[in-house]
């Protein structure tokens, strides 16, 4: 009965061992995590923003590389399909709940001189600068992904998930858990409206668990992402960190002990 009361993690069992696993396998392929630092949205990161308040994605999109230390893989960014409809006709009010297009998307091209990366945005992700970020950060994980042949734990068919993973690997967690869930109103001269938006593969808890996992394996304080969080994922945030703490005591003890090879899919 008393069970019932102990902190609870905001994912379950299954999924904290398939990112247990994934962080394994993100280690052992590309490196140690301290190698990554936590993104913050800062000036030191963010000098785009910093400058104008509102960055141009270009200029977003070459702030997100360099804080991955991906700023000389090659890229090309082009403007993909947006959401809201255009401003005009006769409608005065338009509900939008979820995306008709995606955030972004990311494939591999042939150049003269070897494979590069095509990452298109939504235009609409213009007006969210976090959002965008998040966008950019998901879209490198895929580029980071494609330098090897191992499809991760689980197979392919659980590759969204990985990039997610390996977003918040290459330190950009903040910006996905604050992302992952968003609402907001759009108004023009003659239309006006609401949506809300469900970004990314992993919920906000999966991605805040995530987050201290990241921190903990870097040697870093867990609740540091806390004042750069939503005020609703602190709480969760919190409660992850206490939970894994008597879980896991070393975290990356924690991470060795998981047998890759039971994620194999033949």
């Amino acid at each position: 009965m008393f069970g019932l009361f102990r902190a609870r993690l905001p994912i379950d069992d299954e999924e904290l061992e398939f990112q247990l696993a994934t962080f394994k396998w993100l280690v052992a392929t590309f490196g140690p995590v301290e190698q990554a630092p936590l993104i913050l949205p800062t000036p030191e990161f963010f000098p785009a923003i910093a400058r104008t308040k509102r960055a141009q994605a270009r200029e977003l999109f070459d702030d997100v590389r360099r804080a991955a230390d991906m700023g000389d893989w090659p890229c090309e960014l082009e403007l993909g399909e947006g959401d809201l409809p255009a401003d005009g006709g006769n409608d005065h009010l338009i509900r939008h709940e979820g995306a008709s297009s995606p955030c972004g998307t990311f494939r591999l091209a042939e150049g003269p001189d070897g494979p590069y990366a095509i990452i298109t945005y939504n235009p609409d992700m213009e007006r969210d600068q976090s959002g965008l970020v998040a966008t950019f950060a998901h879209e490198l994980g895929h580029f980071l992904l494609t330098s090897t042949p191992d499809p991760g734990p689980g197979g392919w068919e659980l590759h969204e998930l990985h990039t997610d993973l390996a977003a918040v690997y290459l330190g950009f967690g903040i910006f996905l858990a604050n992302s992952a869930r968003t609402f907001e109103t759009f108004h023009g001269t003659t239309r006006a409206g609401w949506r809300s938006r469900l970004q990314g593969y992993l919920s906000e808890g999966a991605l805040v668990t995530a987050l201290v996992i990241f921190q903990r394996l870097a040697g870093r304080d867990p609740l540091a992402p806390s004042a750069y969080l939503e005020d609703h994922l602190r709480k969760d945030l919190r409660r992850a960190q206490r939970v894994l703490a008597k879980r896991h005591p070393d975290m990356k003890a924690a991470v060795e002990a998981i047998e890759l090879s039971e994620y194999r899919r033949d």
